[in-house]
């Protein structure tokens, strides 16, 4: 199974009169590079089955930016509640979270998972170690790659590459 985790886009800050942090969108700015990262990803050669995203409204505008450029349904975008900041990992049991079995009850071999810092790091922690104490950084727009066995996982996964908002709008730019 292949897991890709990938941290929202560039938000707008809660200053400009937007009351809650879960209805920050992505600013003019972050979904042009989302859409630039989405074309790096295609020459990838990267594909999913599915896009669970935290409800968060800037997660959510990253999935449909990234749905847009691979012309991906977006009925197949699952808003996931334990994706929302700091819920996957606030709180025992770390080693099988709620998140794992709620991504898990949808049938897929591929998925990208949209979500939150420092969530995406205590997950693919979790995912690599069993624990939450190895720390990822996922700038916005970061992507990385996760092979694991099952959701929940019954053993460790394999981190395969990470790559940032530079290196996939790069490889966008390149014919």
């Amino acid at each position: 199974m292949h897991l890709y985790l990938l941290r929202h886009g560039i938000a707008a800050d809660l200053s400009l009169g937007i009351k809650r942090d879960a209805d920050r969108p992505l600013t003019k700015e972050g979904w042009k590079k989302m859409r630039d990262e989405a074309h790096g990803m295609q020459k990838l050669g990267i594909e999913f089955d599915l896009i669970f995203s935290s409800p968060y409204l800037r997660t959510r505008q990253t999935a449909l930016a990234v749905a847009e450029v691979y012309e991906f349904d977006a009925d197949n975008i699952i808003s996931i509640e334990n994706l929302a900041a700091g819920r996957p990992f606030a709180h025992p049991p770390y080693r099988n979270p709620e998140v794992f079995t709620d991504m898990g009850a949808y049938e897929f071999e591929k998925a990208l998972i949209v979500g939150h810092m420092p969530d995406l790091s205590e997950m693919a922690s979790l995912l690599l170690t069993g624990t939450t104490t190895t720390q990822f950084e996922f700038k916005k727009g970061s992507l990385c790659l996760i092979e694991v066995d099952a959701l929940p996982p019954r053993h460790p996964g394999v981190l395969r590459w990470m790559l940032t908002p530079k290196q996939l709008i790069s490889l966008a730019s390149k014919h």
